[in-house]
């Protein structure tokens, strides 16, 4: 039973972590089920929202912050199948609302890979999809916010009302106020996929084919990271098959990926773990092809990942993510490469995409190509060395981090990426005048 707070409302002490695992905190929790309890704290008093809980680097808790769990706030309230718009609580799962629009001719276009995230946390970190290139981000789905403001109460944010704030909150990482509902704009799903797998030899041929089949549905590659086969790997396109049979949408909810996953013992990506499953991969995946896919597992890869995220054992992974401009791309690449050679850093998995879009605020976003690079922890001095190395080259060829995927990030890295950092923060400090918003996250990168 939570113990009474003696400012009159209900707390819990819990141990949150990140999904990396590379931060945890000892907390308060509040978890209100009704939009009144959101006014139960003092309005001075420091918190955060937390969705699904599985932000990579401990955007929905810090040490010295209440965390809000919105979970509760689950309900699908209104749902237009003839003009494509859904009215949903801020706490419930895209893997839930997927499975829900599907089921009736429509779905999110734009959805991140884990499917216990919630939409909430899609908003407050502006994610991307399986083709941000052709979707752009979450962004473009919002056509209305509700949301929690401490004195103001509940408010509504459009692009015509409170336009400032509705767009600060968009990428805002929860600084703004608690989000508790939004109303989003659909797309029709295609009928079926087929997969389409072309093999690449390095990252330059790849941001070649990212950029050519940038109107697929589905547009991603994985990639060798070792120093003796750096970049080698497939782009998987995925394409629309009108002539297959429709697919089952509608899997098990019990078969989504769980928001904590429970370590092996011991690390499995050793320099000969690391070996062996690039080997198996590339032997199932680099070879040329076209394969029917449910758009339920292409939209939810992380699915399938619960033994490649164990077998990071309880130390957990770092994951480095740099969107590149498409001109300053293949210099970038071909200097990591000698970067790879030089240094051997431990890098199981990298992955790529393109992207279209127009860079706002610290959102990830832009026209360029992304890569993330899963790199095992503990961090040796070595691959720490690799890490601080990787970001100079990414800021030296015009680069913009993903804040929340890397951990590895700080103020000092931040303010360098980004060239109006002061005024960028600045402006999204002016919603957050109380201060009483933050997190692990935004007080780490100086937010």
């Amino acid at each position: 039973m939570a113990p009474a707070d003696p400012r009159g409302f209900a707390l819990a002490r819990a141990r949150l972590t990140s999904f990396d695992r590379q931060f945890g905190a000892d907390v308060r929790v509040q978890r209100p089920d009704r939009y009144r309890l959101l006014d139960a704290l003092p309005a001075d008093e420091p918190r955060i929202a937390r969705g699904g809980g599985v932000s990579y680097v401990a955007a929905s808790f810090g040490a010295d912050a209440t965390t809000l769990d919105m979970r509760a706030f689950d309900r699908l309230l209104a749902f237009d199948a003839r003009t494509g718009l859904l009215c949903v609580e801020a706490g419930a799962s895209v893997g839930d609302v997927q499975r829900f629009l599907l089921a009736r001719g429509w779905y999110l276009p734009v959805a991140p890979g884990h499917p216990r995230a919630t939409i909430g946390g899609c908003i407050a970190a502006d994610v991307h999809g399986k083709n941000p290139a052709r979707d752009g981000t979450f962004r473009a789905l919002v056509e209305e916010l509700q949301l929690h403001v401490p004195g103001r109460g509940l408010l509504s944010l459009d692009a015509q009302h409170e336009a400032a704030l509705f767009d600060a909150t968009i990428g805002g990482f929860g600084l703004t106020g608690t989000i508790t509902r939004a109303t989003l704009r659909l797309a029709r799903p295609p009928r079926a996929i087929a997969l389409r797998r072309m093999p690449v030899d390095d990252l330059a041929q790849a941001a070649r084919v990212l950029r050519e089949a940038a109107n697929a549905h589905l547009l991603y590659g994985w990639h060798d990271g070792r120093p003796e086969h750096f970049g080698r790997g497939v782009i998987r396109v995925g394409l629309s098959d009108d002539e297959a049979a429709p697919r089952d949408y509608a899997p098990s909810a019990r078969e989504d990926l769980p928001a904590a996953i429970a370590p092996l013992p011991v690390s499995l990506w050793s320099r000969s773990g690391i070996a062996l499953a690039n080997t198996w991969l590339s032997r199932r995946w680099c070879s040329p092809g076209l394969e029917p896919i449910a758009l339920t597992r292409a939209l939810f890869p992380l699915n399938d990942a619960r033994r490649y995220f164990a077998g990071y054992g309880k130390a957990g992974l770092v994951e480095l993510q740099w969107l590149v401009p498409h001109p300053r791309f293949e210099a970038f690449a071909a200097a990591l490469g000698e970067c790879v050679a030089r240094e051997r850093p431990r890098i199981a998995l990298i992955s790529s995409k393109s992207f279209d879009g127009v860079a706002r605020g610290f959102a990830f976003d832009g026209k360029g190509v992304a890569l993330a690079l899963h790199l095992p922890s503990p961090m040796q001095p070595t691959q720490r060395a690799f890490c601080e190395r990787v970001a100079e080259l990414a800021i030296e060829h015009g680069g913009r981090p993903n804040p929340i995927k890397d951990s590895t990030l700080d103020a000092s890295v931040m303010r360098r990426a980004f060239s109006g950092f002061d005024a960028m923060r600045e402006a999204l400090a002016a919603h957050n005048r109380s201060g009483c918003f933050g997190s692990e996250m935004t007080r780490r990168l100086g937010l």
